[in-house]
């Protein structure tokens, strides 16, 4: 029934140009002392001598162009002891994101970083590089699984008060596609966001990542920690592979053009390098931390996988059948081969290890549904005689600690496994279906699993040293209200050279080092207008721009009342008007159908209590 419903949404958006109006739940907000760095600063991929710098820019009405953005990174958060600055151009094309890849920097360092334009400075942010050489000690924060509308994201919140760890690892489902309230919706948070229709044009990508970074816990962690990020399926459609999803149509449209759209607003918004050569938008890489670890980043989801078909028969017991494709596969090996790192961590989406209830295993969507493909990777990393692998997964909203057993593991002392897993907890996403039963049922069953926790949201500390690597797993007290309080669930942790699982009786001290203090999350620029133009309406994303046919228009209003946007031509003749209705304080969408106007400049104005904004469109 909800496909038909999709159906008749997109017939009716092909005939008609809708507005799209908010369901009468909490919408986002911006914060105006962010102008017009409004989504923040975040950081990501470091390597030993450089790092990405990101920031989006919101135009101001009168910049229709490309915008001129000036960037700097230091050592200090006064930005006196310059080690790299420039220029950078921000334009439609790329939804005015910008990325900088800061080079000539020192390893294992902080560094602070900042963006200007037009006399209005961003937030500064912080960041630090990856180690080189012989390493003690390192800490992570794992996150995956963040449903803006199941929740508030108090797992970001808390991760940046307690500031105990070198950078977060984002294990996927930064975002998720679905139409507004179709997913795990929470009635007590309220949250809804942008646009309401399920996601599937460029500008649908880019207008959903557009409301998870005006998220002020999420935008305030990218600003004091580098993230190191992969995707999964919902940055793309529900259980998507290769050449489909089960969340993916023939009516939505080509599932190419869709993916091709996914990858390019995933690649903008966020602090990802470019290390593809065939595919710009390549996720697979990997990432050193001196001598003690390497992350092996890997594509789980999209770009080798054939589709799910269920955990029994004659397709999923094929020999031939692929979860990487061969050239990631291939990749992996080899670094698997040629890494001198003590750990070798397995950075990917989907559980790896077995999950049998009743006998039977319950998910194709994981490895279960990919055996021969997982029997490769073990076969690999013990005829390779490859020691100290580490597997950190995400995905299936629920907590696992697991040995990785092959034909000869035996459950009492560890040995025929081929490494271990630790399976994080989602930020808000709801708890999987498909898991049944209790943790000690499923354990007393599936003897390589360890830990299991199947309720709960949180996340998981990552503390790596040269004796053994510990997992704690912390979980938020709700993410009904905004709240910062956590809790302590469990530790395991696996020996060097042992490839099995431990339980830990405490969670992992942080190494005696100064974290360096935090930067504000609210800036000091030079105010080039009244304090009344906050409460003026701001045009956060006009897309296309030139347009033929319709533009998709995100647009914040900082007043509650009568929301309208009107059309002028040049000579000042309103030719079309668009009536918004009463709208709460926050951010919203609409669409502005102008198929049937002559090609040429116009304004477009939009009117709220707070006062009137106008800006330059052109139909082509």
């Amino acid at each position: 029934m909800r496909k038909l419903i999709v159906f008749l949404s997109v017939i009716f958006y092909s005939f008609f140009c809708p507005d799209i109006f908010s369901q009468g739940r909490s919408v986002p907000t911006i914060t105006p002392c962010l102008k017009p760095f409004y989504h923040g600063v975040a950081s990501g991929d470091p390597l030993t001598d450089r790092v990405i710098l990101w920031t989006r820019v919101t135009p101001d009405i009168n910049q229709n162009g490309p915008i001129i953005v000036y960037w700097k990174i230091a050592t200090d958060t006064n930005m006196i002891n310059l080690v790299g600055d420039g220029t950078v151009i921000a334009e439609s094309t790329s939804d005015y994101t910008v990325k900088i890849d800061a080079i000539g920097l020192l390893p294992n360092t902080f560094y602070f970083y900042q963006f200007s334009t037009g006399g209005y400075s961003s937030v500064i942010g912080r960041t630090k590089t990856a180690p080189t050489g012989n390493v003690d000690s390192l800490r992570f924060a794992v996150v995956s699984c963040a449903n803006y509308e199941s929740g508030f994201f108090n797992v970001y919140k808390s991760l940046r008060l307690r500031n105990d760890f070198d950078a977060v690892l984002a294990l996927g489902d930064y975002i998720y596609e679905y139409e507004s309230g179709e997913y795990g919706p929470n009635p007590v948070a309220d949250r809804q966001w942008l646009p309401t229709n399920e996601i599937l044009t460029l500008a649908d990508y880019r207008a959903r990542y557009s409301t998870y970074r005006l998220d002020d816990d999420l935008r305030n962690l990218h600003q004091q920690f580098p993230f190191i990020i992969v995707w999964d399926d919902h940055e793309f459609a529900d259980n998507a592979w290769m050449n489909g999803a089960a969340n993916h149509q023939p009516w939505e449209g080509s599932w190419a053009v869709r993916k091709a759209s996914a990858k390019e607003a995933f690649f903008e918004w966020l602090p990802i390098r470019v290390t593809g050569t065939n595919d710009p938008y390549q996720v697979f890489r990997d990432i050193k931390y001196g001598n003690l670890a390497e992350f092996i980043v890997l594509d789980t989801r999209i770009h080798g996988r054939d589709e799910q078909d269920g955990t029994t028969g004659a397709t999923v017991n094929d020999p031939n059948r692929q979860m990487l494709g061969t050239d990631q596969f291939t990749w992996l090996g080899d670094r698997l081969d040629q890494s001198t790192a003590r750990w070798k961590m397995l950075v990917q989406e989907v559980m790896m290890a077995p999950l049998t209830v009743g006998g039977y295993a319950v998910n194709e969507d994981q490895w279960d549904g990919y055996p021969a493909e997982r029997e490769r990777v073990f076969n690999h990393i013990l005829s390779h005689n490859i020691k100290n692998v580490v597997v950190l997964t995400g995905d299936i909203h629920t907590s696992w600690a697991n040995d990785l057993p092959t034909a000869t593991y035996n459950s009492s002392n560890g040995a025929g496994s081929a490494g271990v897993e630790f399976v994080g907890p989602s930020v808000t996403a709801p708890p999987e279906h498909f898991i049944t039963g209790t943790a000690t049922a499923i354990m007393a069953v599936n003897g390589h699993i360890k830990y299991a926790e199947l309720y709960h949201h949180g996340y998981m500390i990552l503390d790596i040293r040269r004796t053994r690597t510990q997992c704690d797993w912390y979980y938020v007290n709700t993410v009904d209200s905004a709240s910062s309080s956590f809790y302590y669930g469990a530790s395991f942790y696996t020996n060097y050279l042992t490839r099995f699982l431990v339980e830990g009786n405490a969670a992992a001290v942080p190494r005696a080092s100064v974290f360096k203090y935090q930067t504000s999350t609210c800036p000091h620029y030079i105010t080039t207008g009244t304090k009344s133009s906050d409460e003026l309406p701001v045009f956060l994303s006009i897309y296309p721009n030139p347009a033929s046919d319709r533009i998709f228009m995100q647009y914040y209003t900082a007043d509650k009342g009568i929301v309208d946007i009107k059309l002028y031509d040049m000579g000042g003749k309103v030719v079309q008007s668009f009536d918004q209705g009463e709208k709460d304080k926050g951010v919203y969408q609409t669409i502005l159908c102008i198929a049937a106007l002559p090609n040429q400049t116009y304004y477009v104005e939009i009117n709220s209590p707070g006062g009137s904004s106008r800006t330059k469109i052109v139909k082509n």
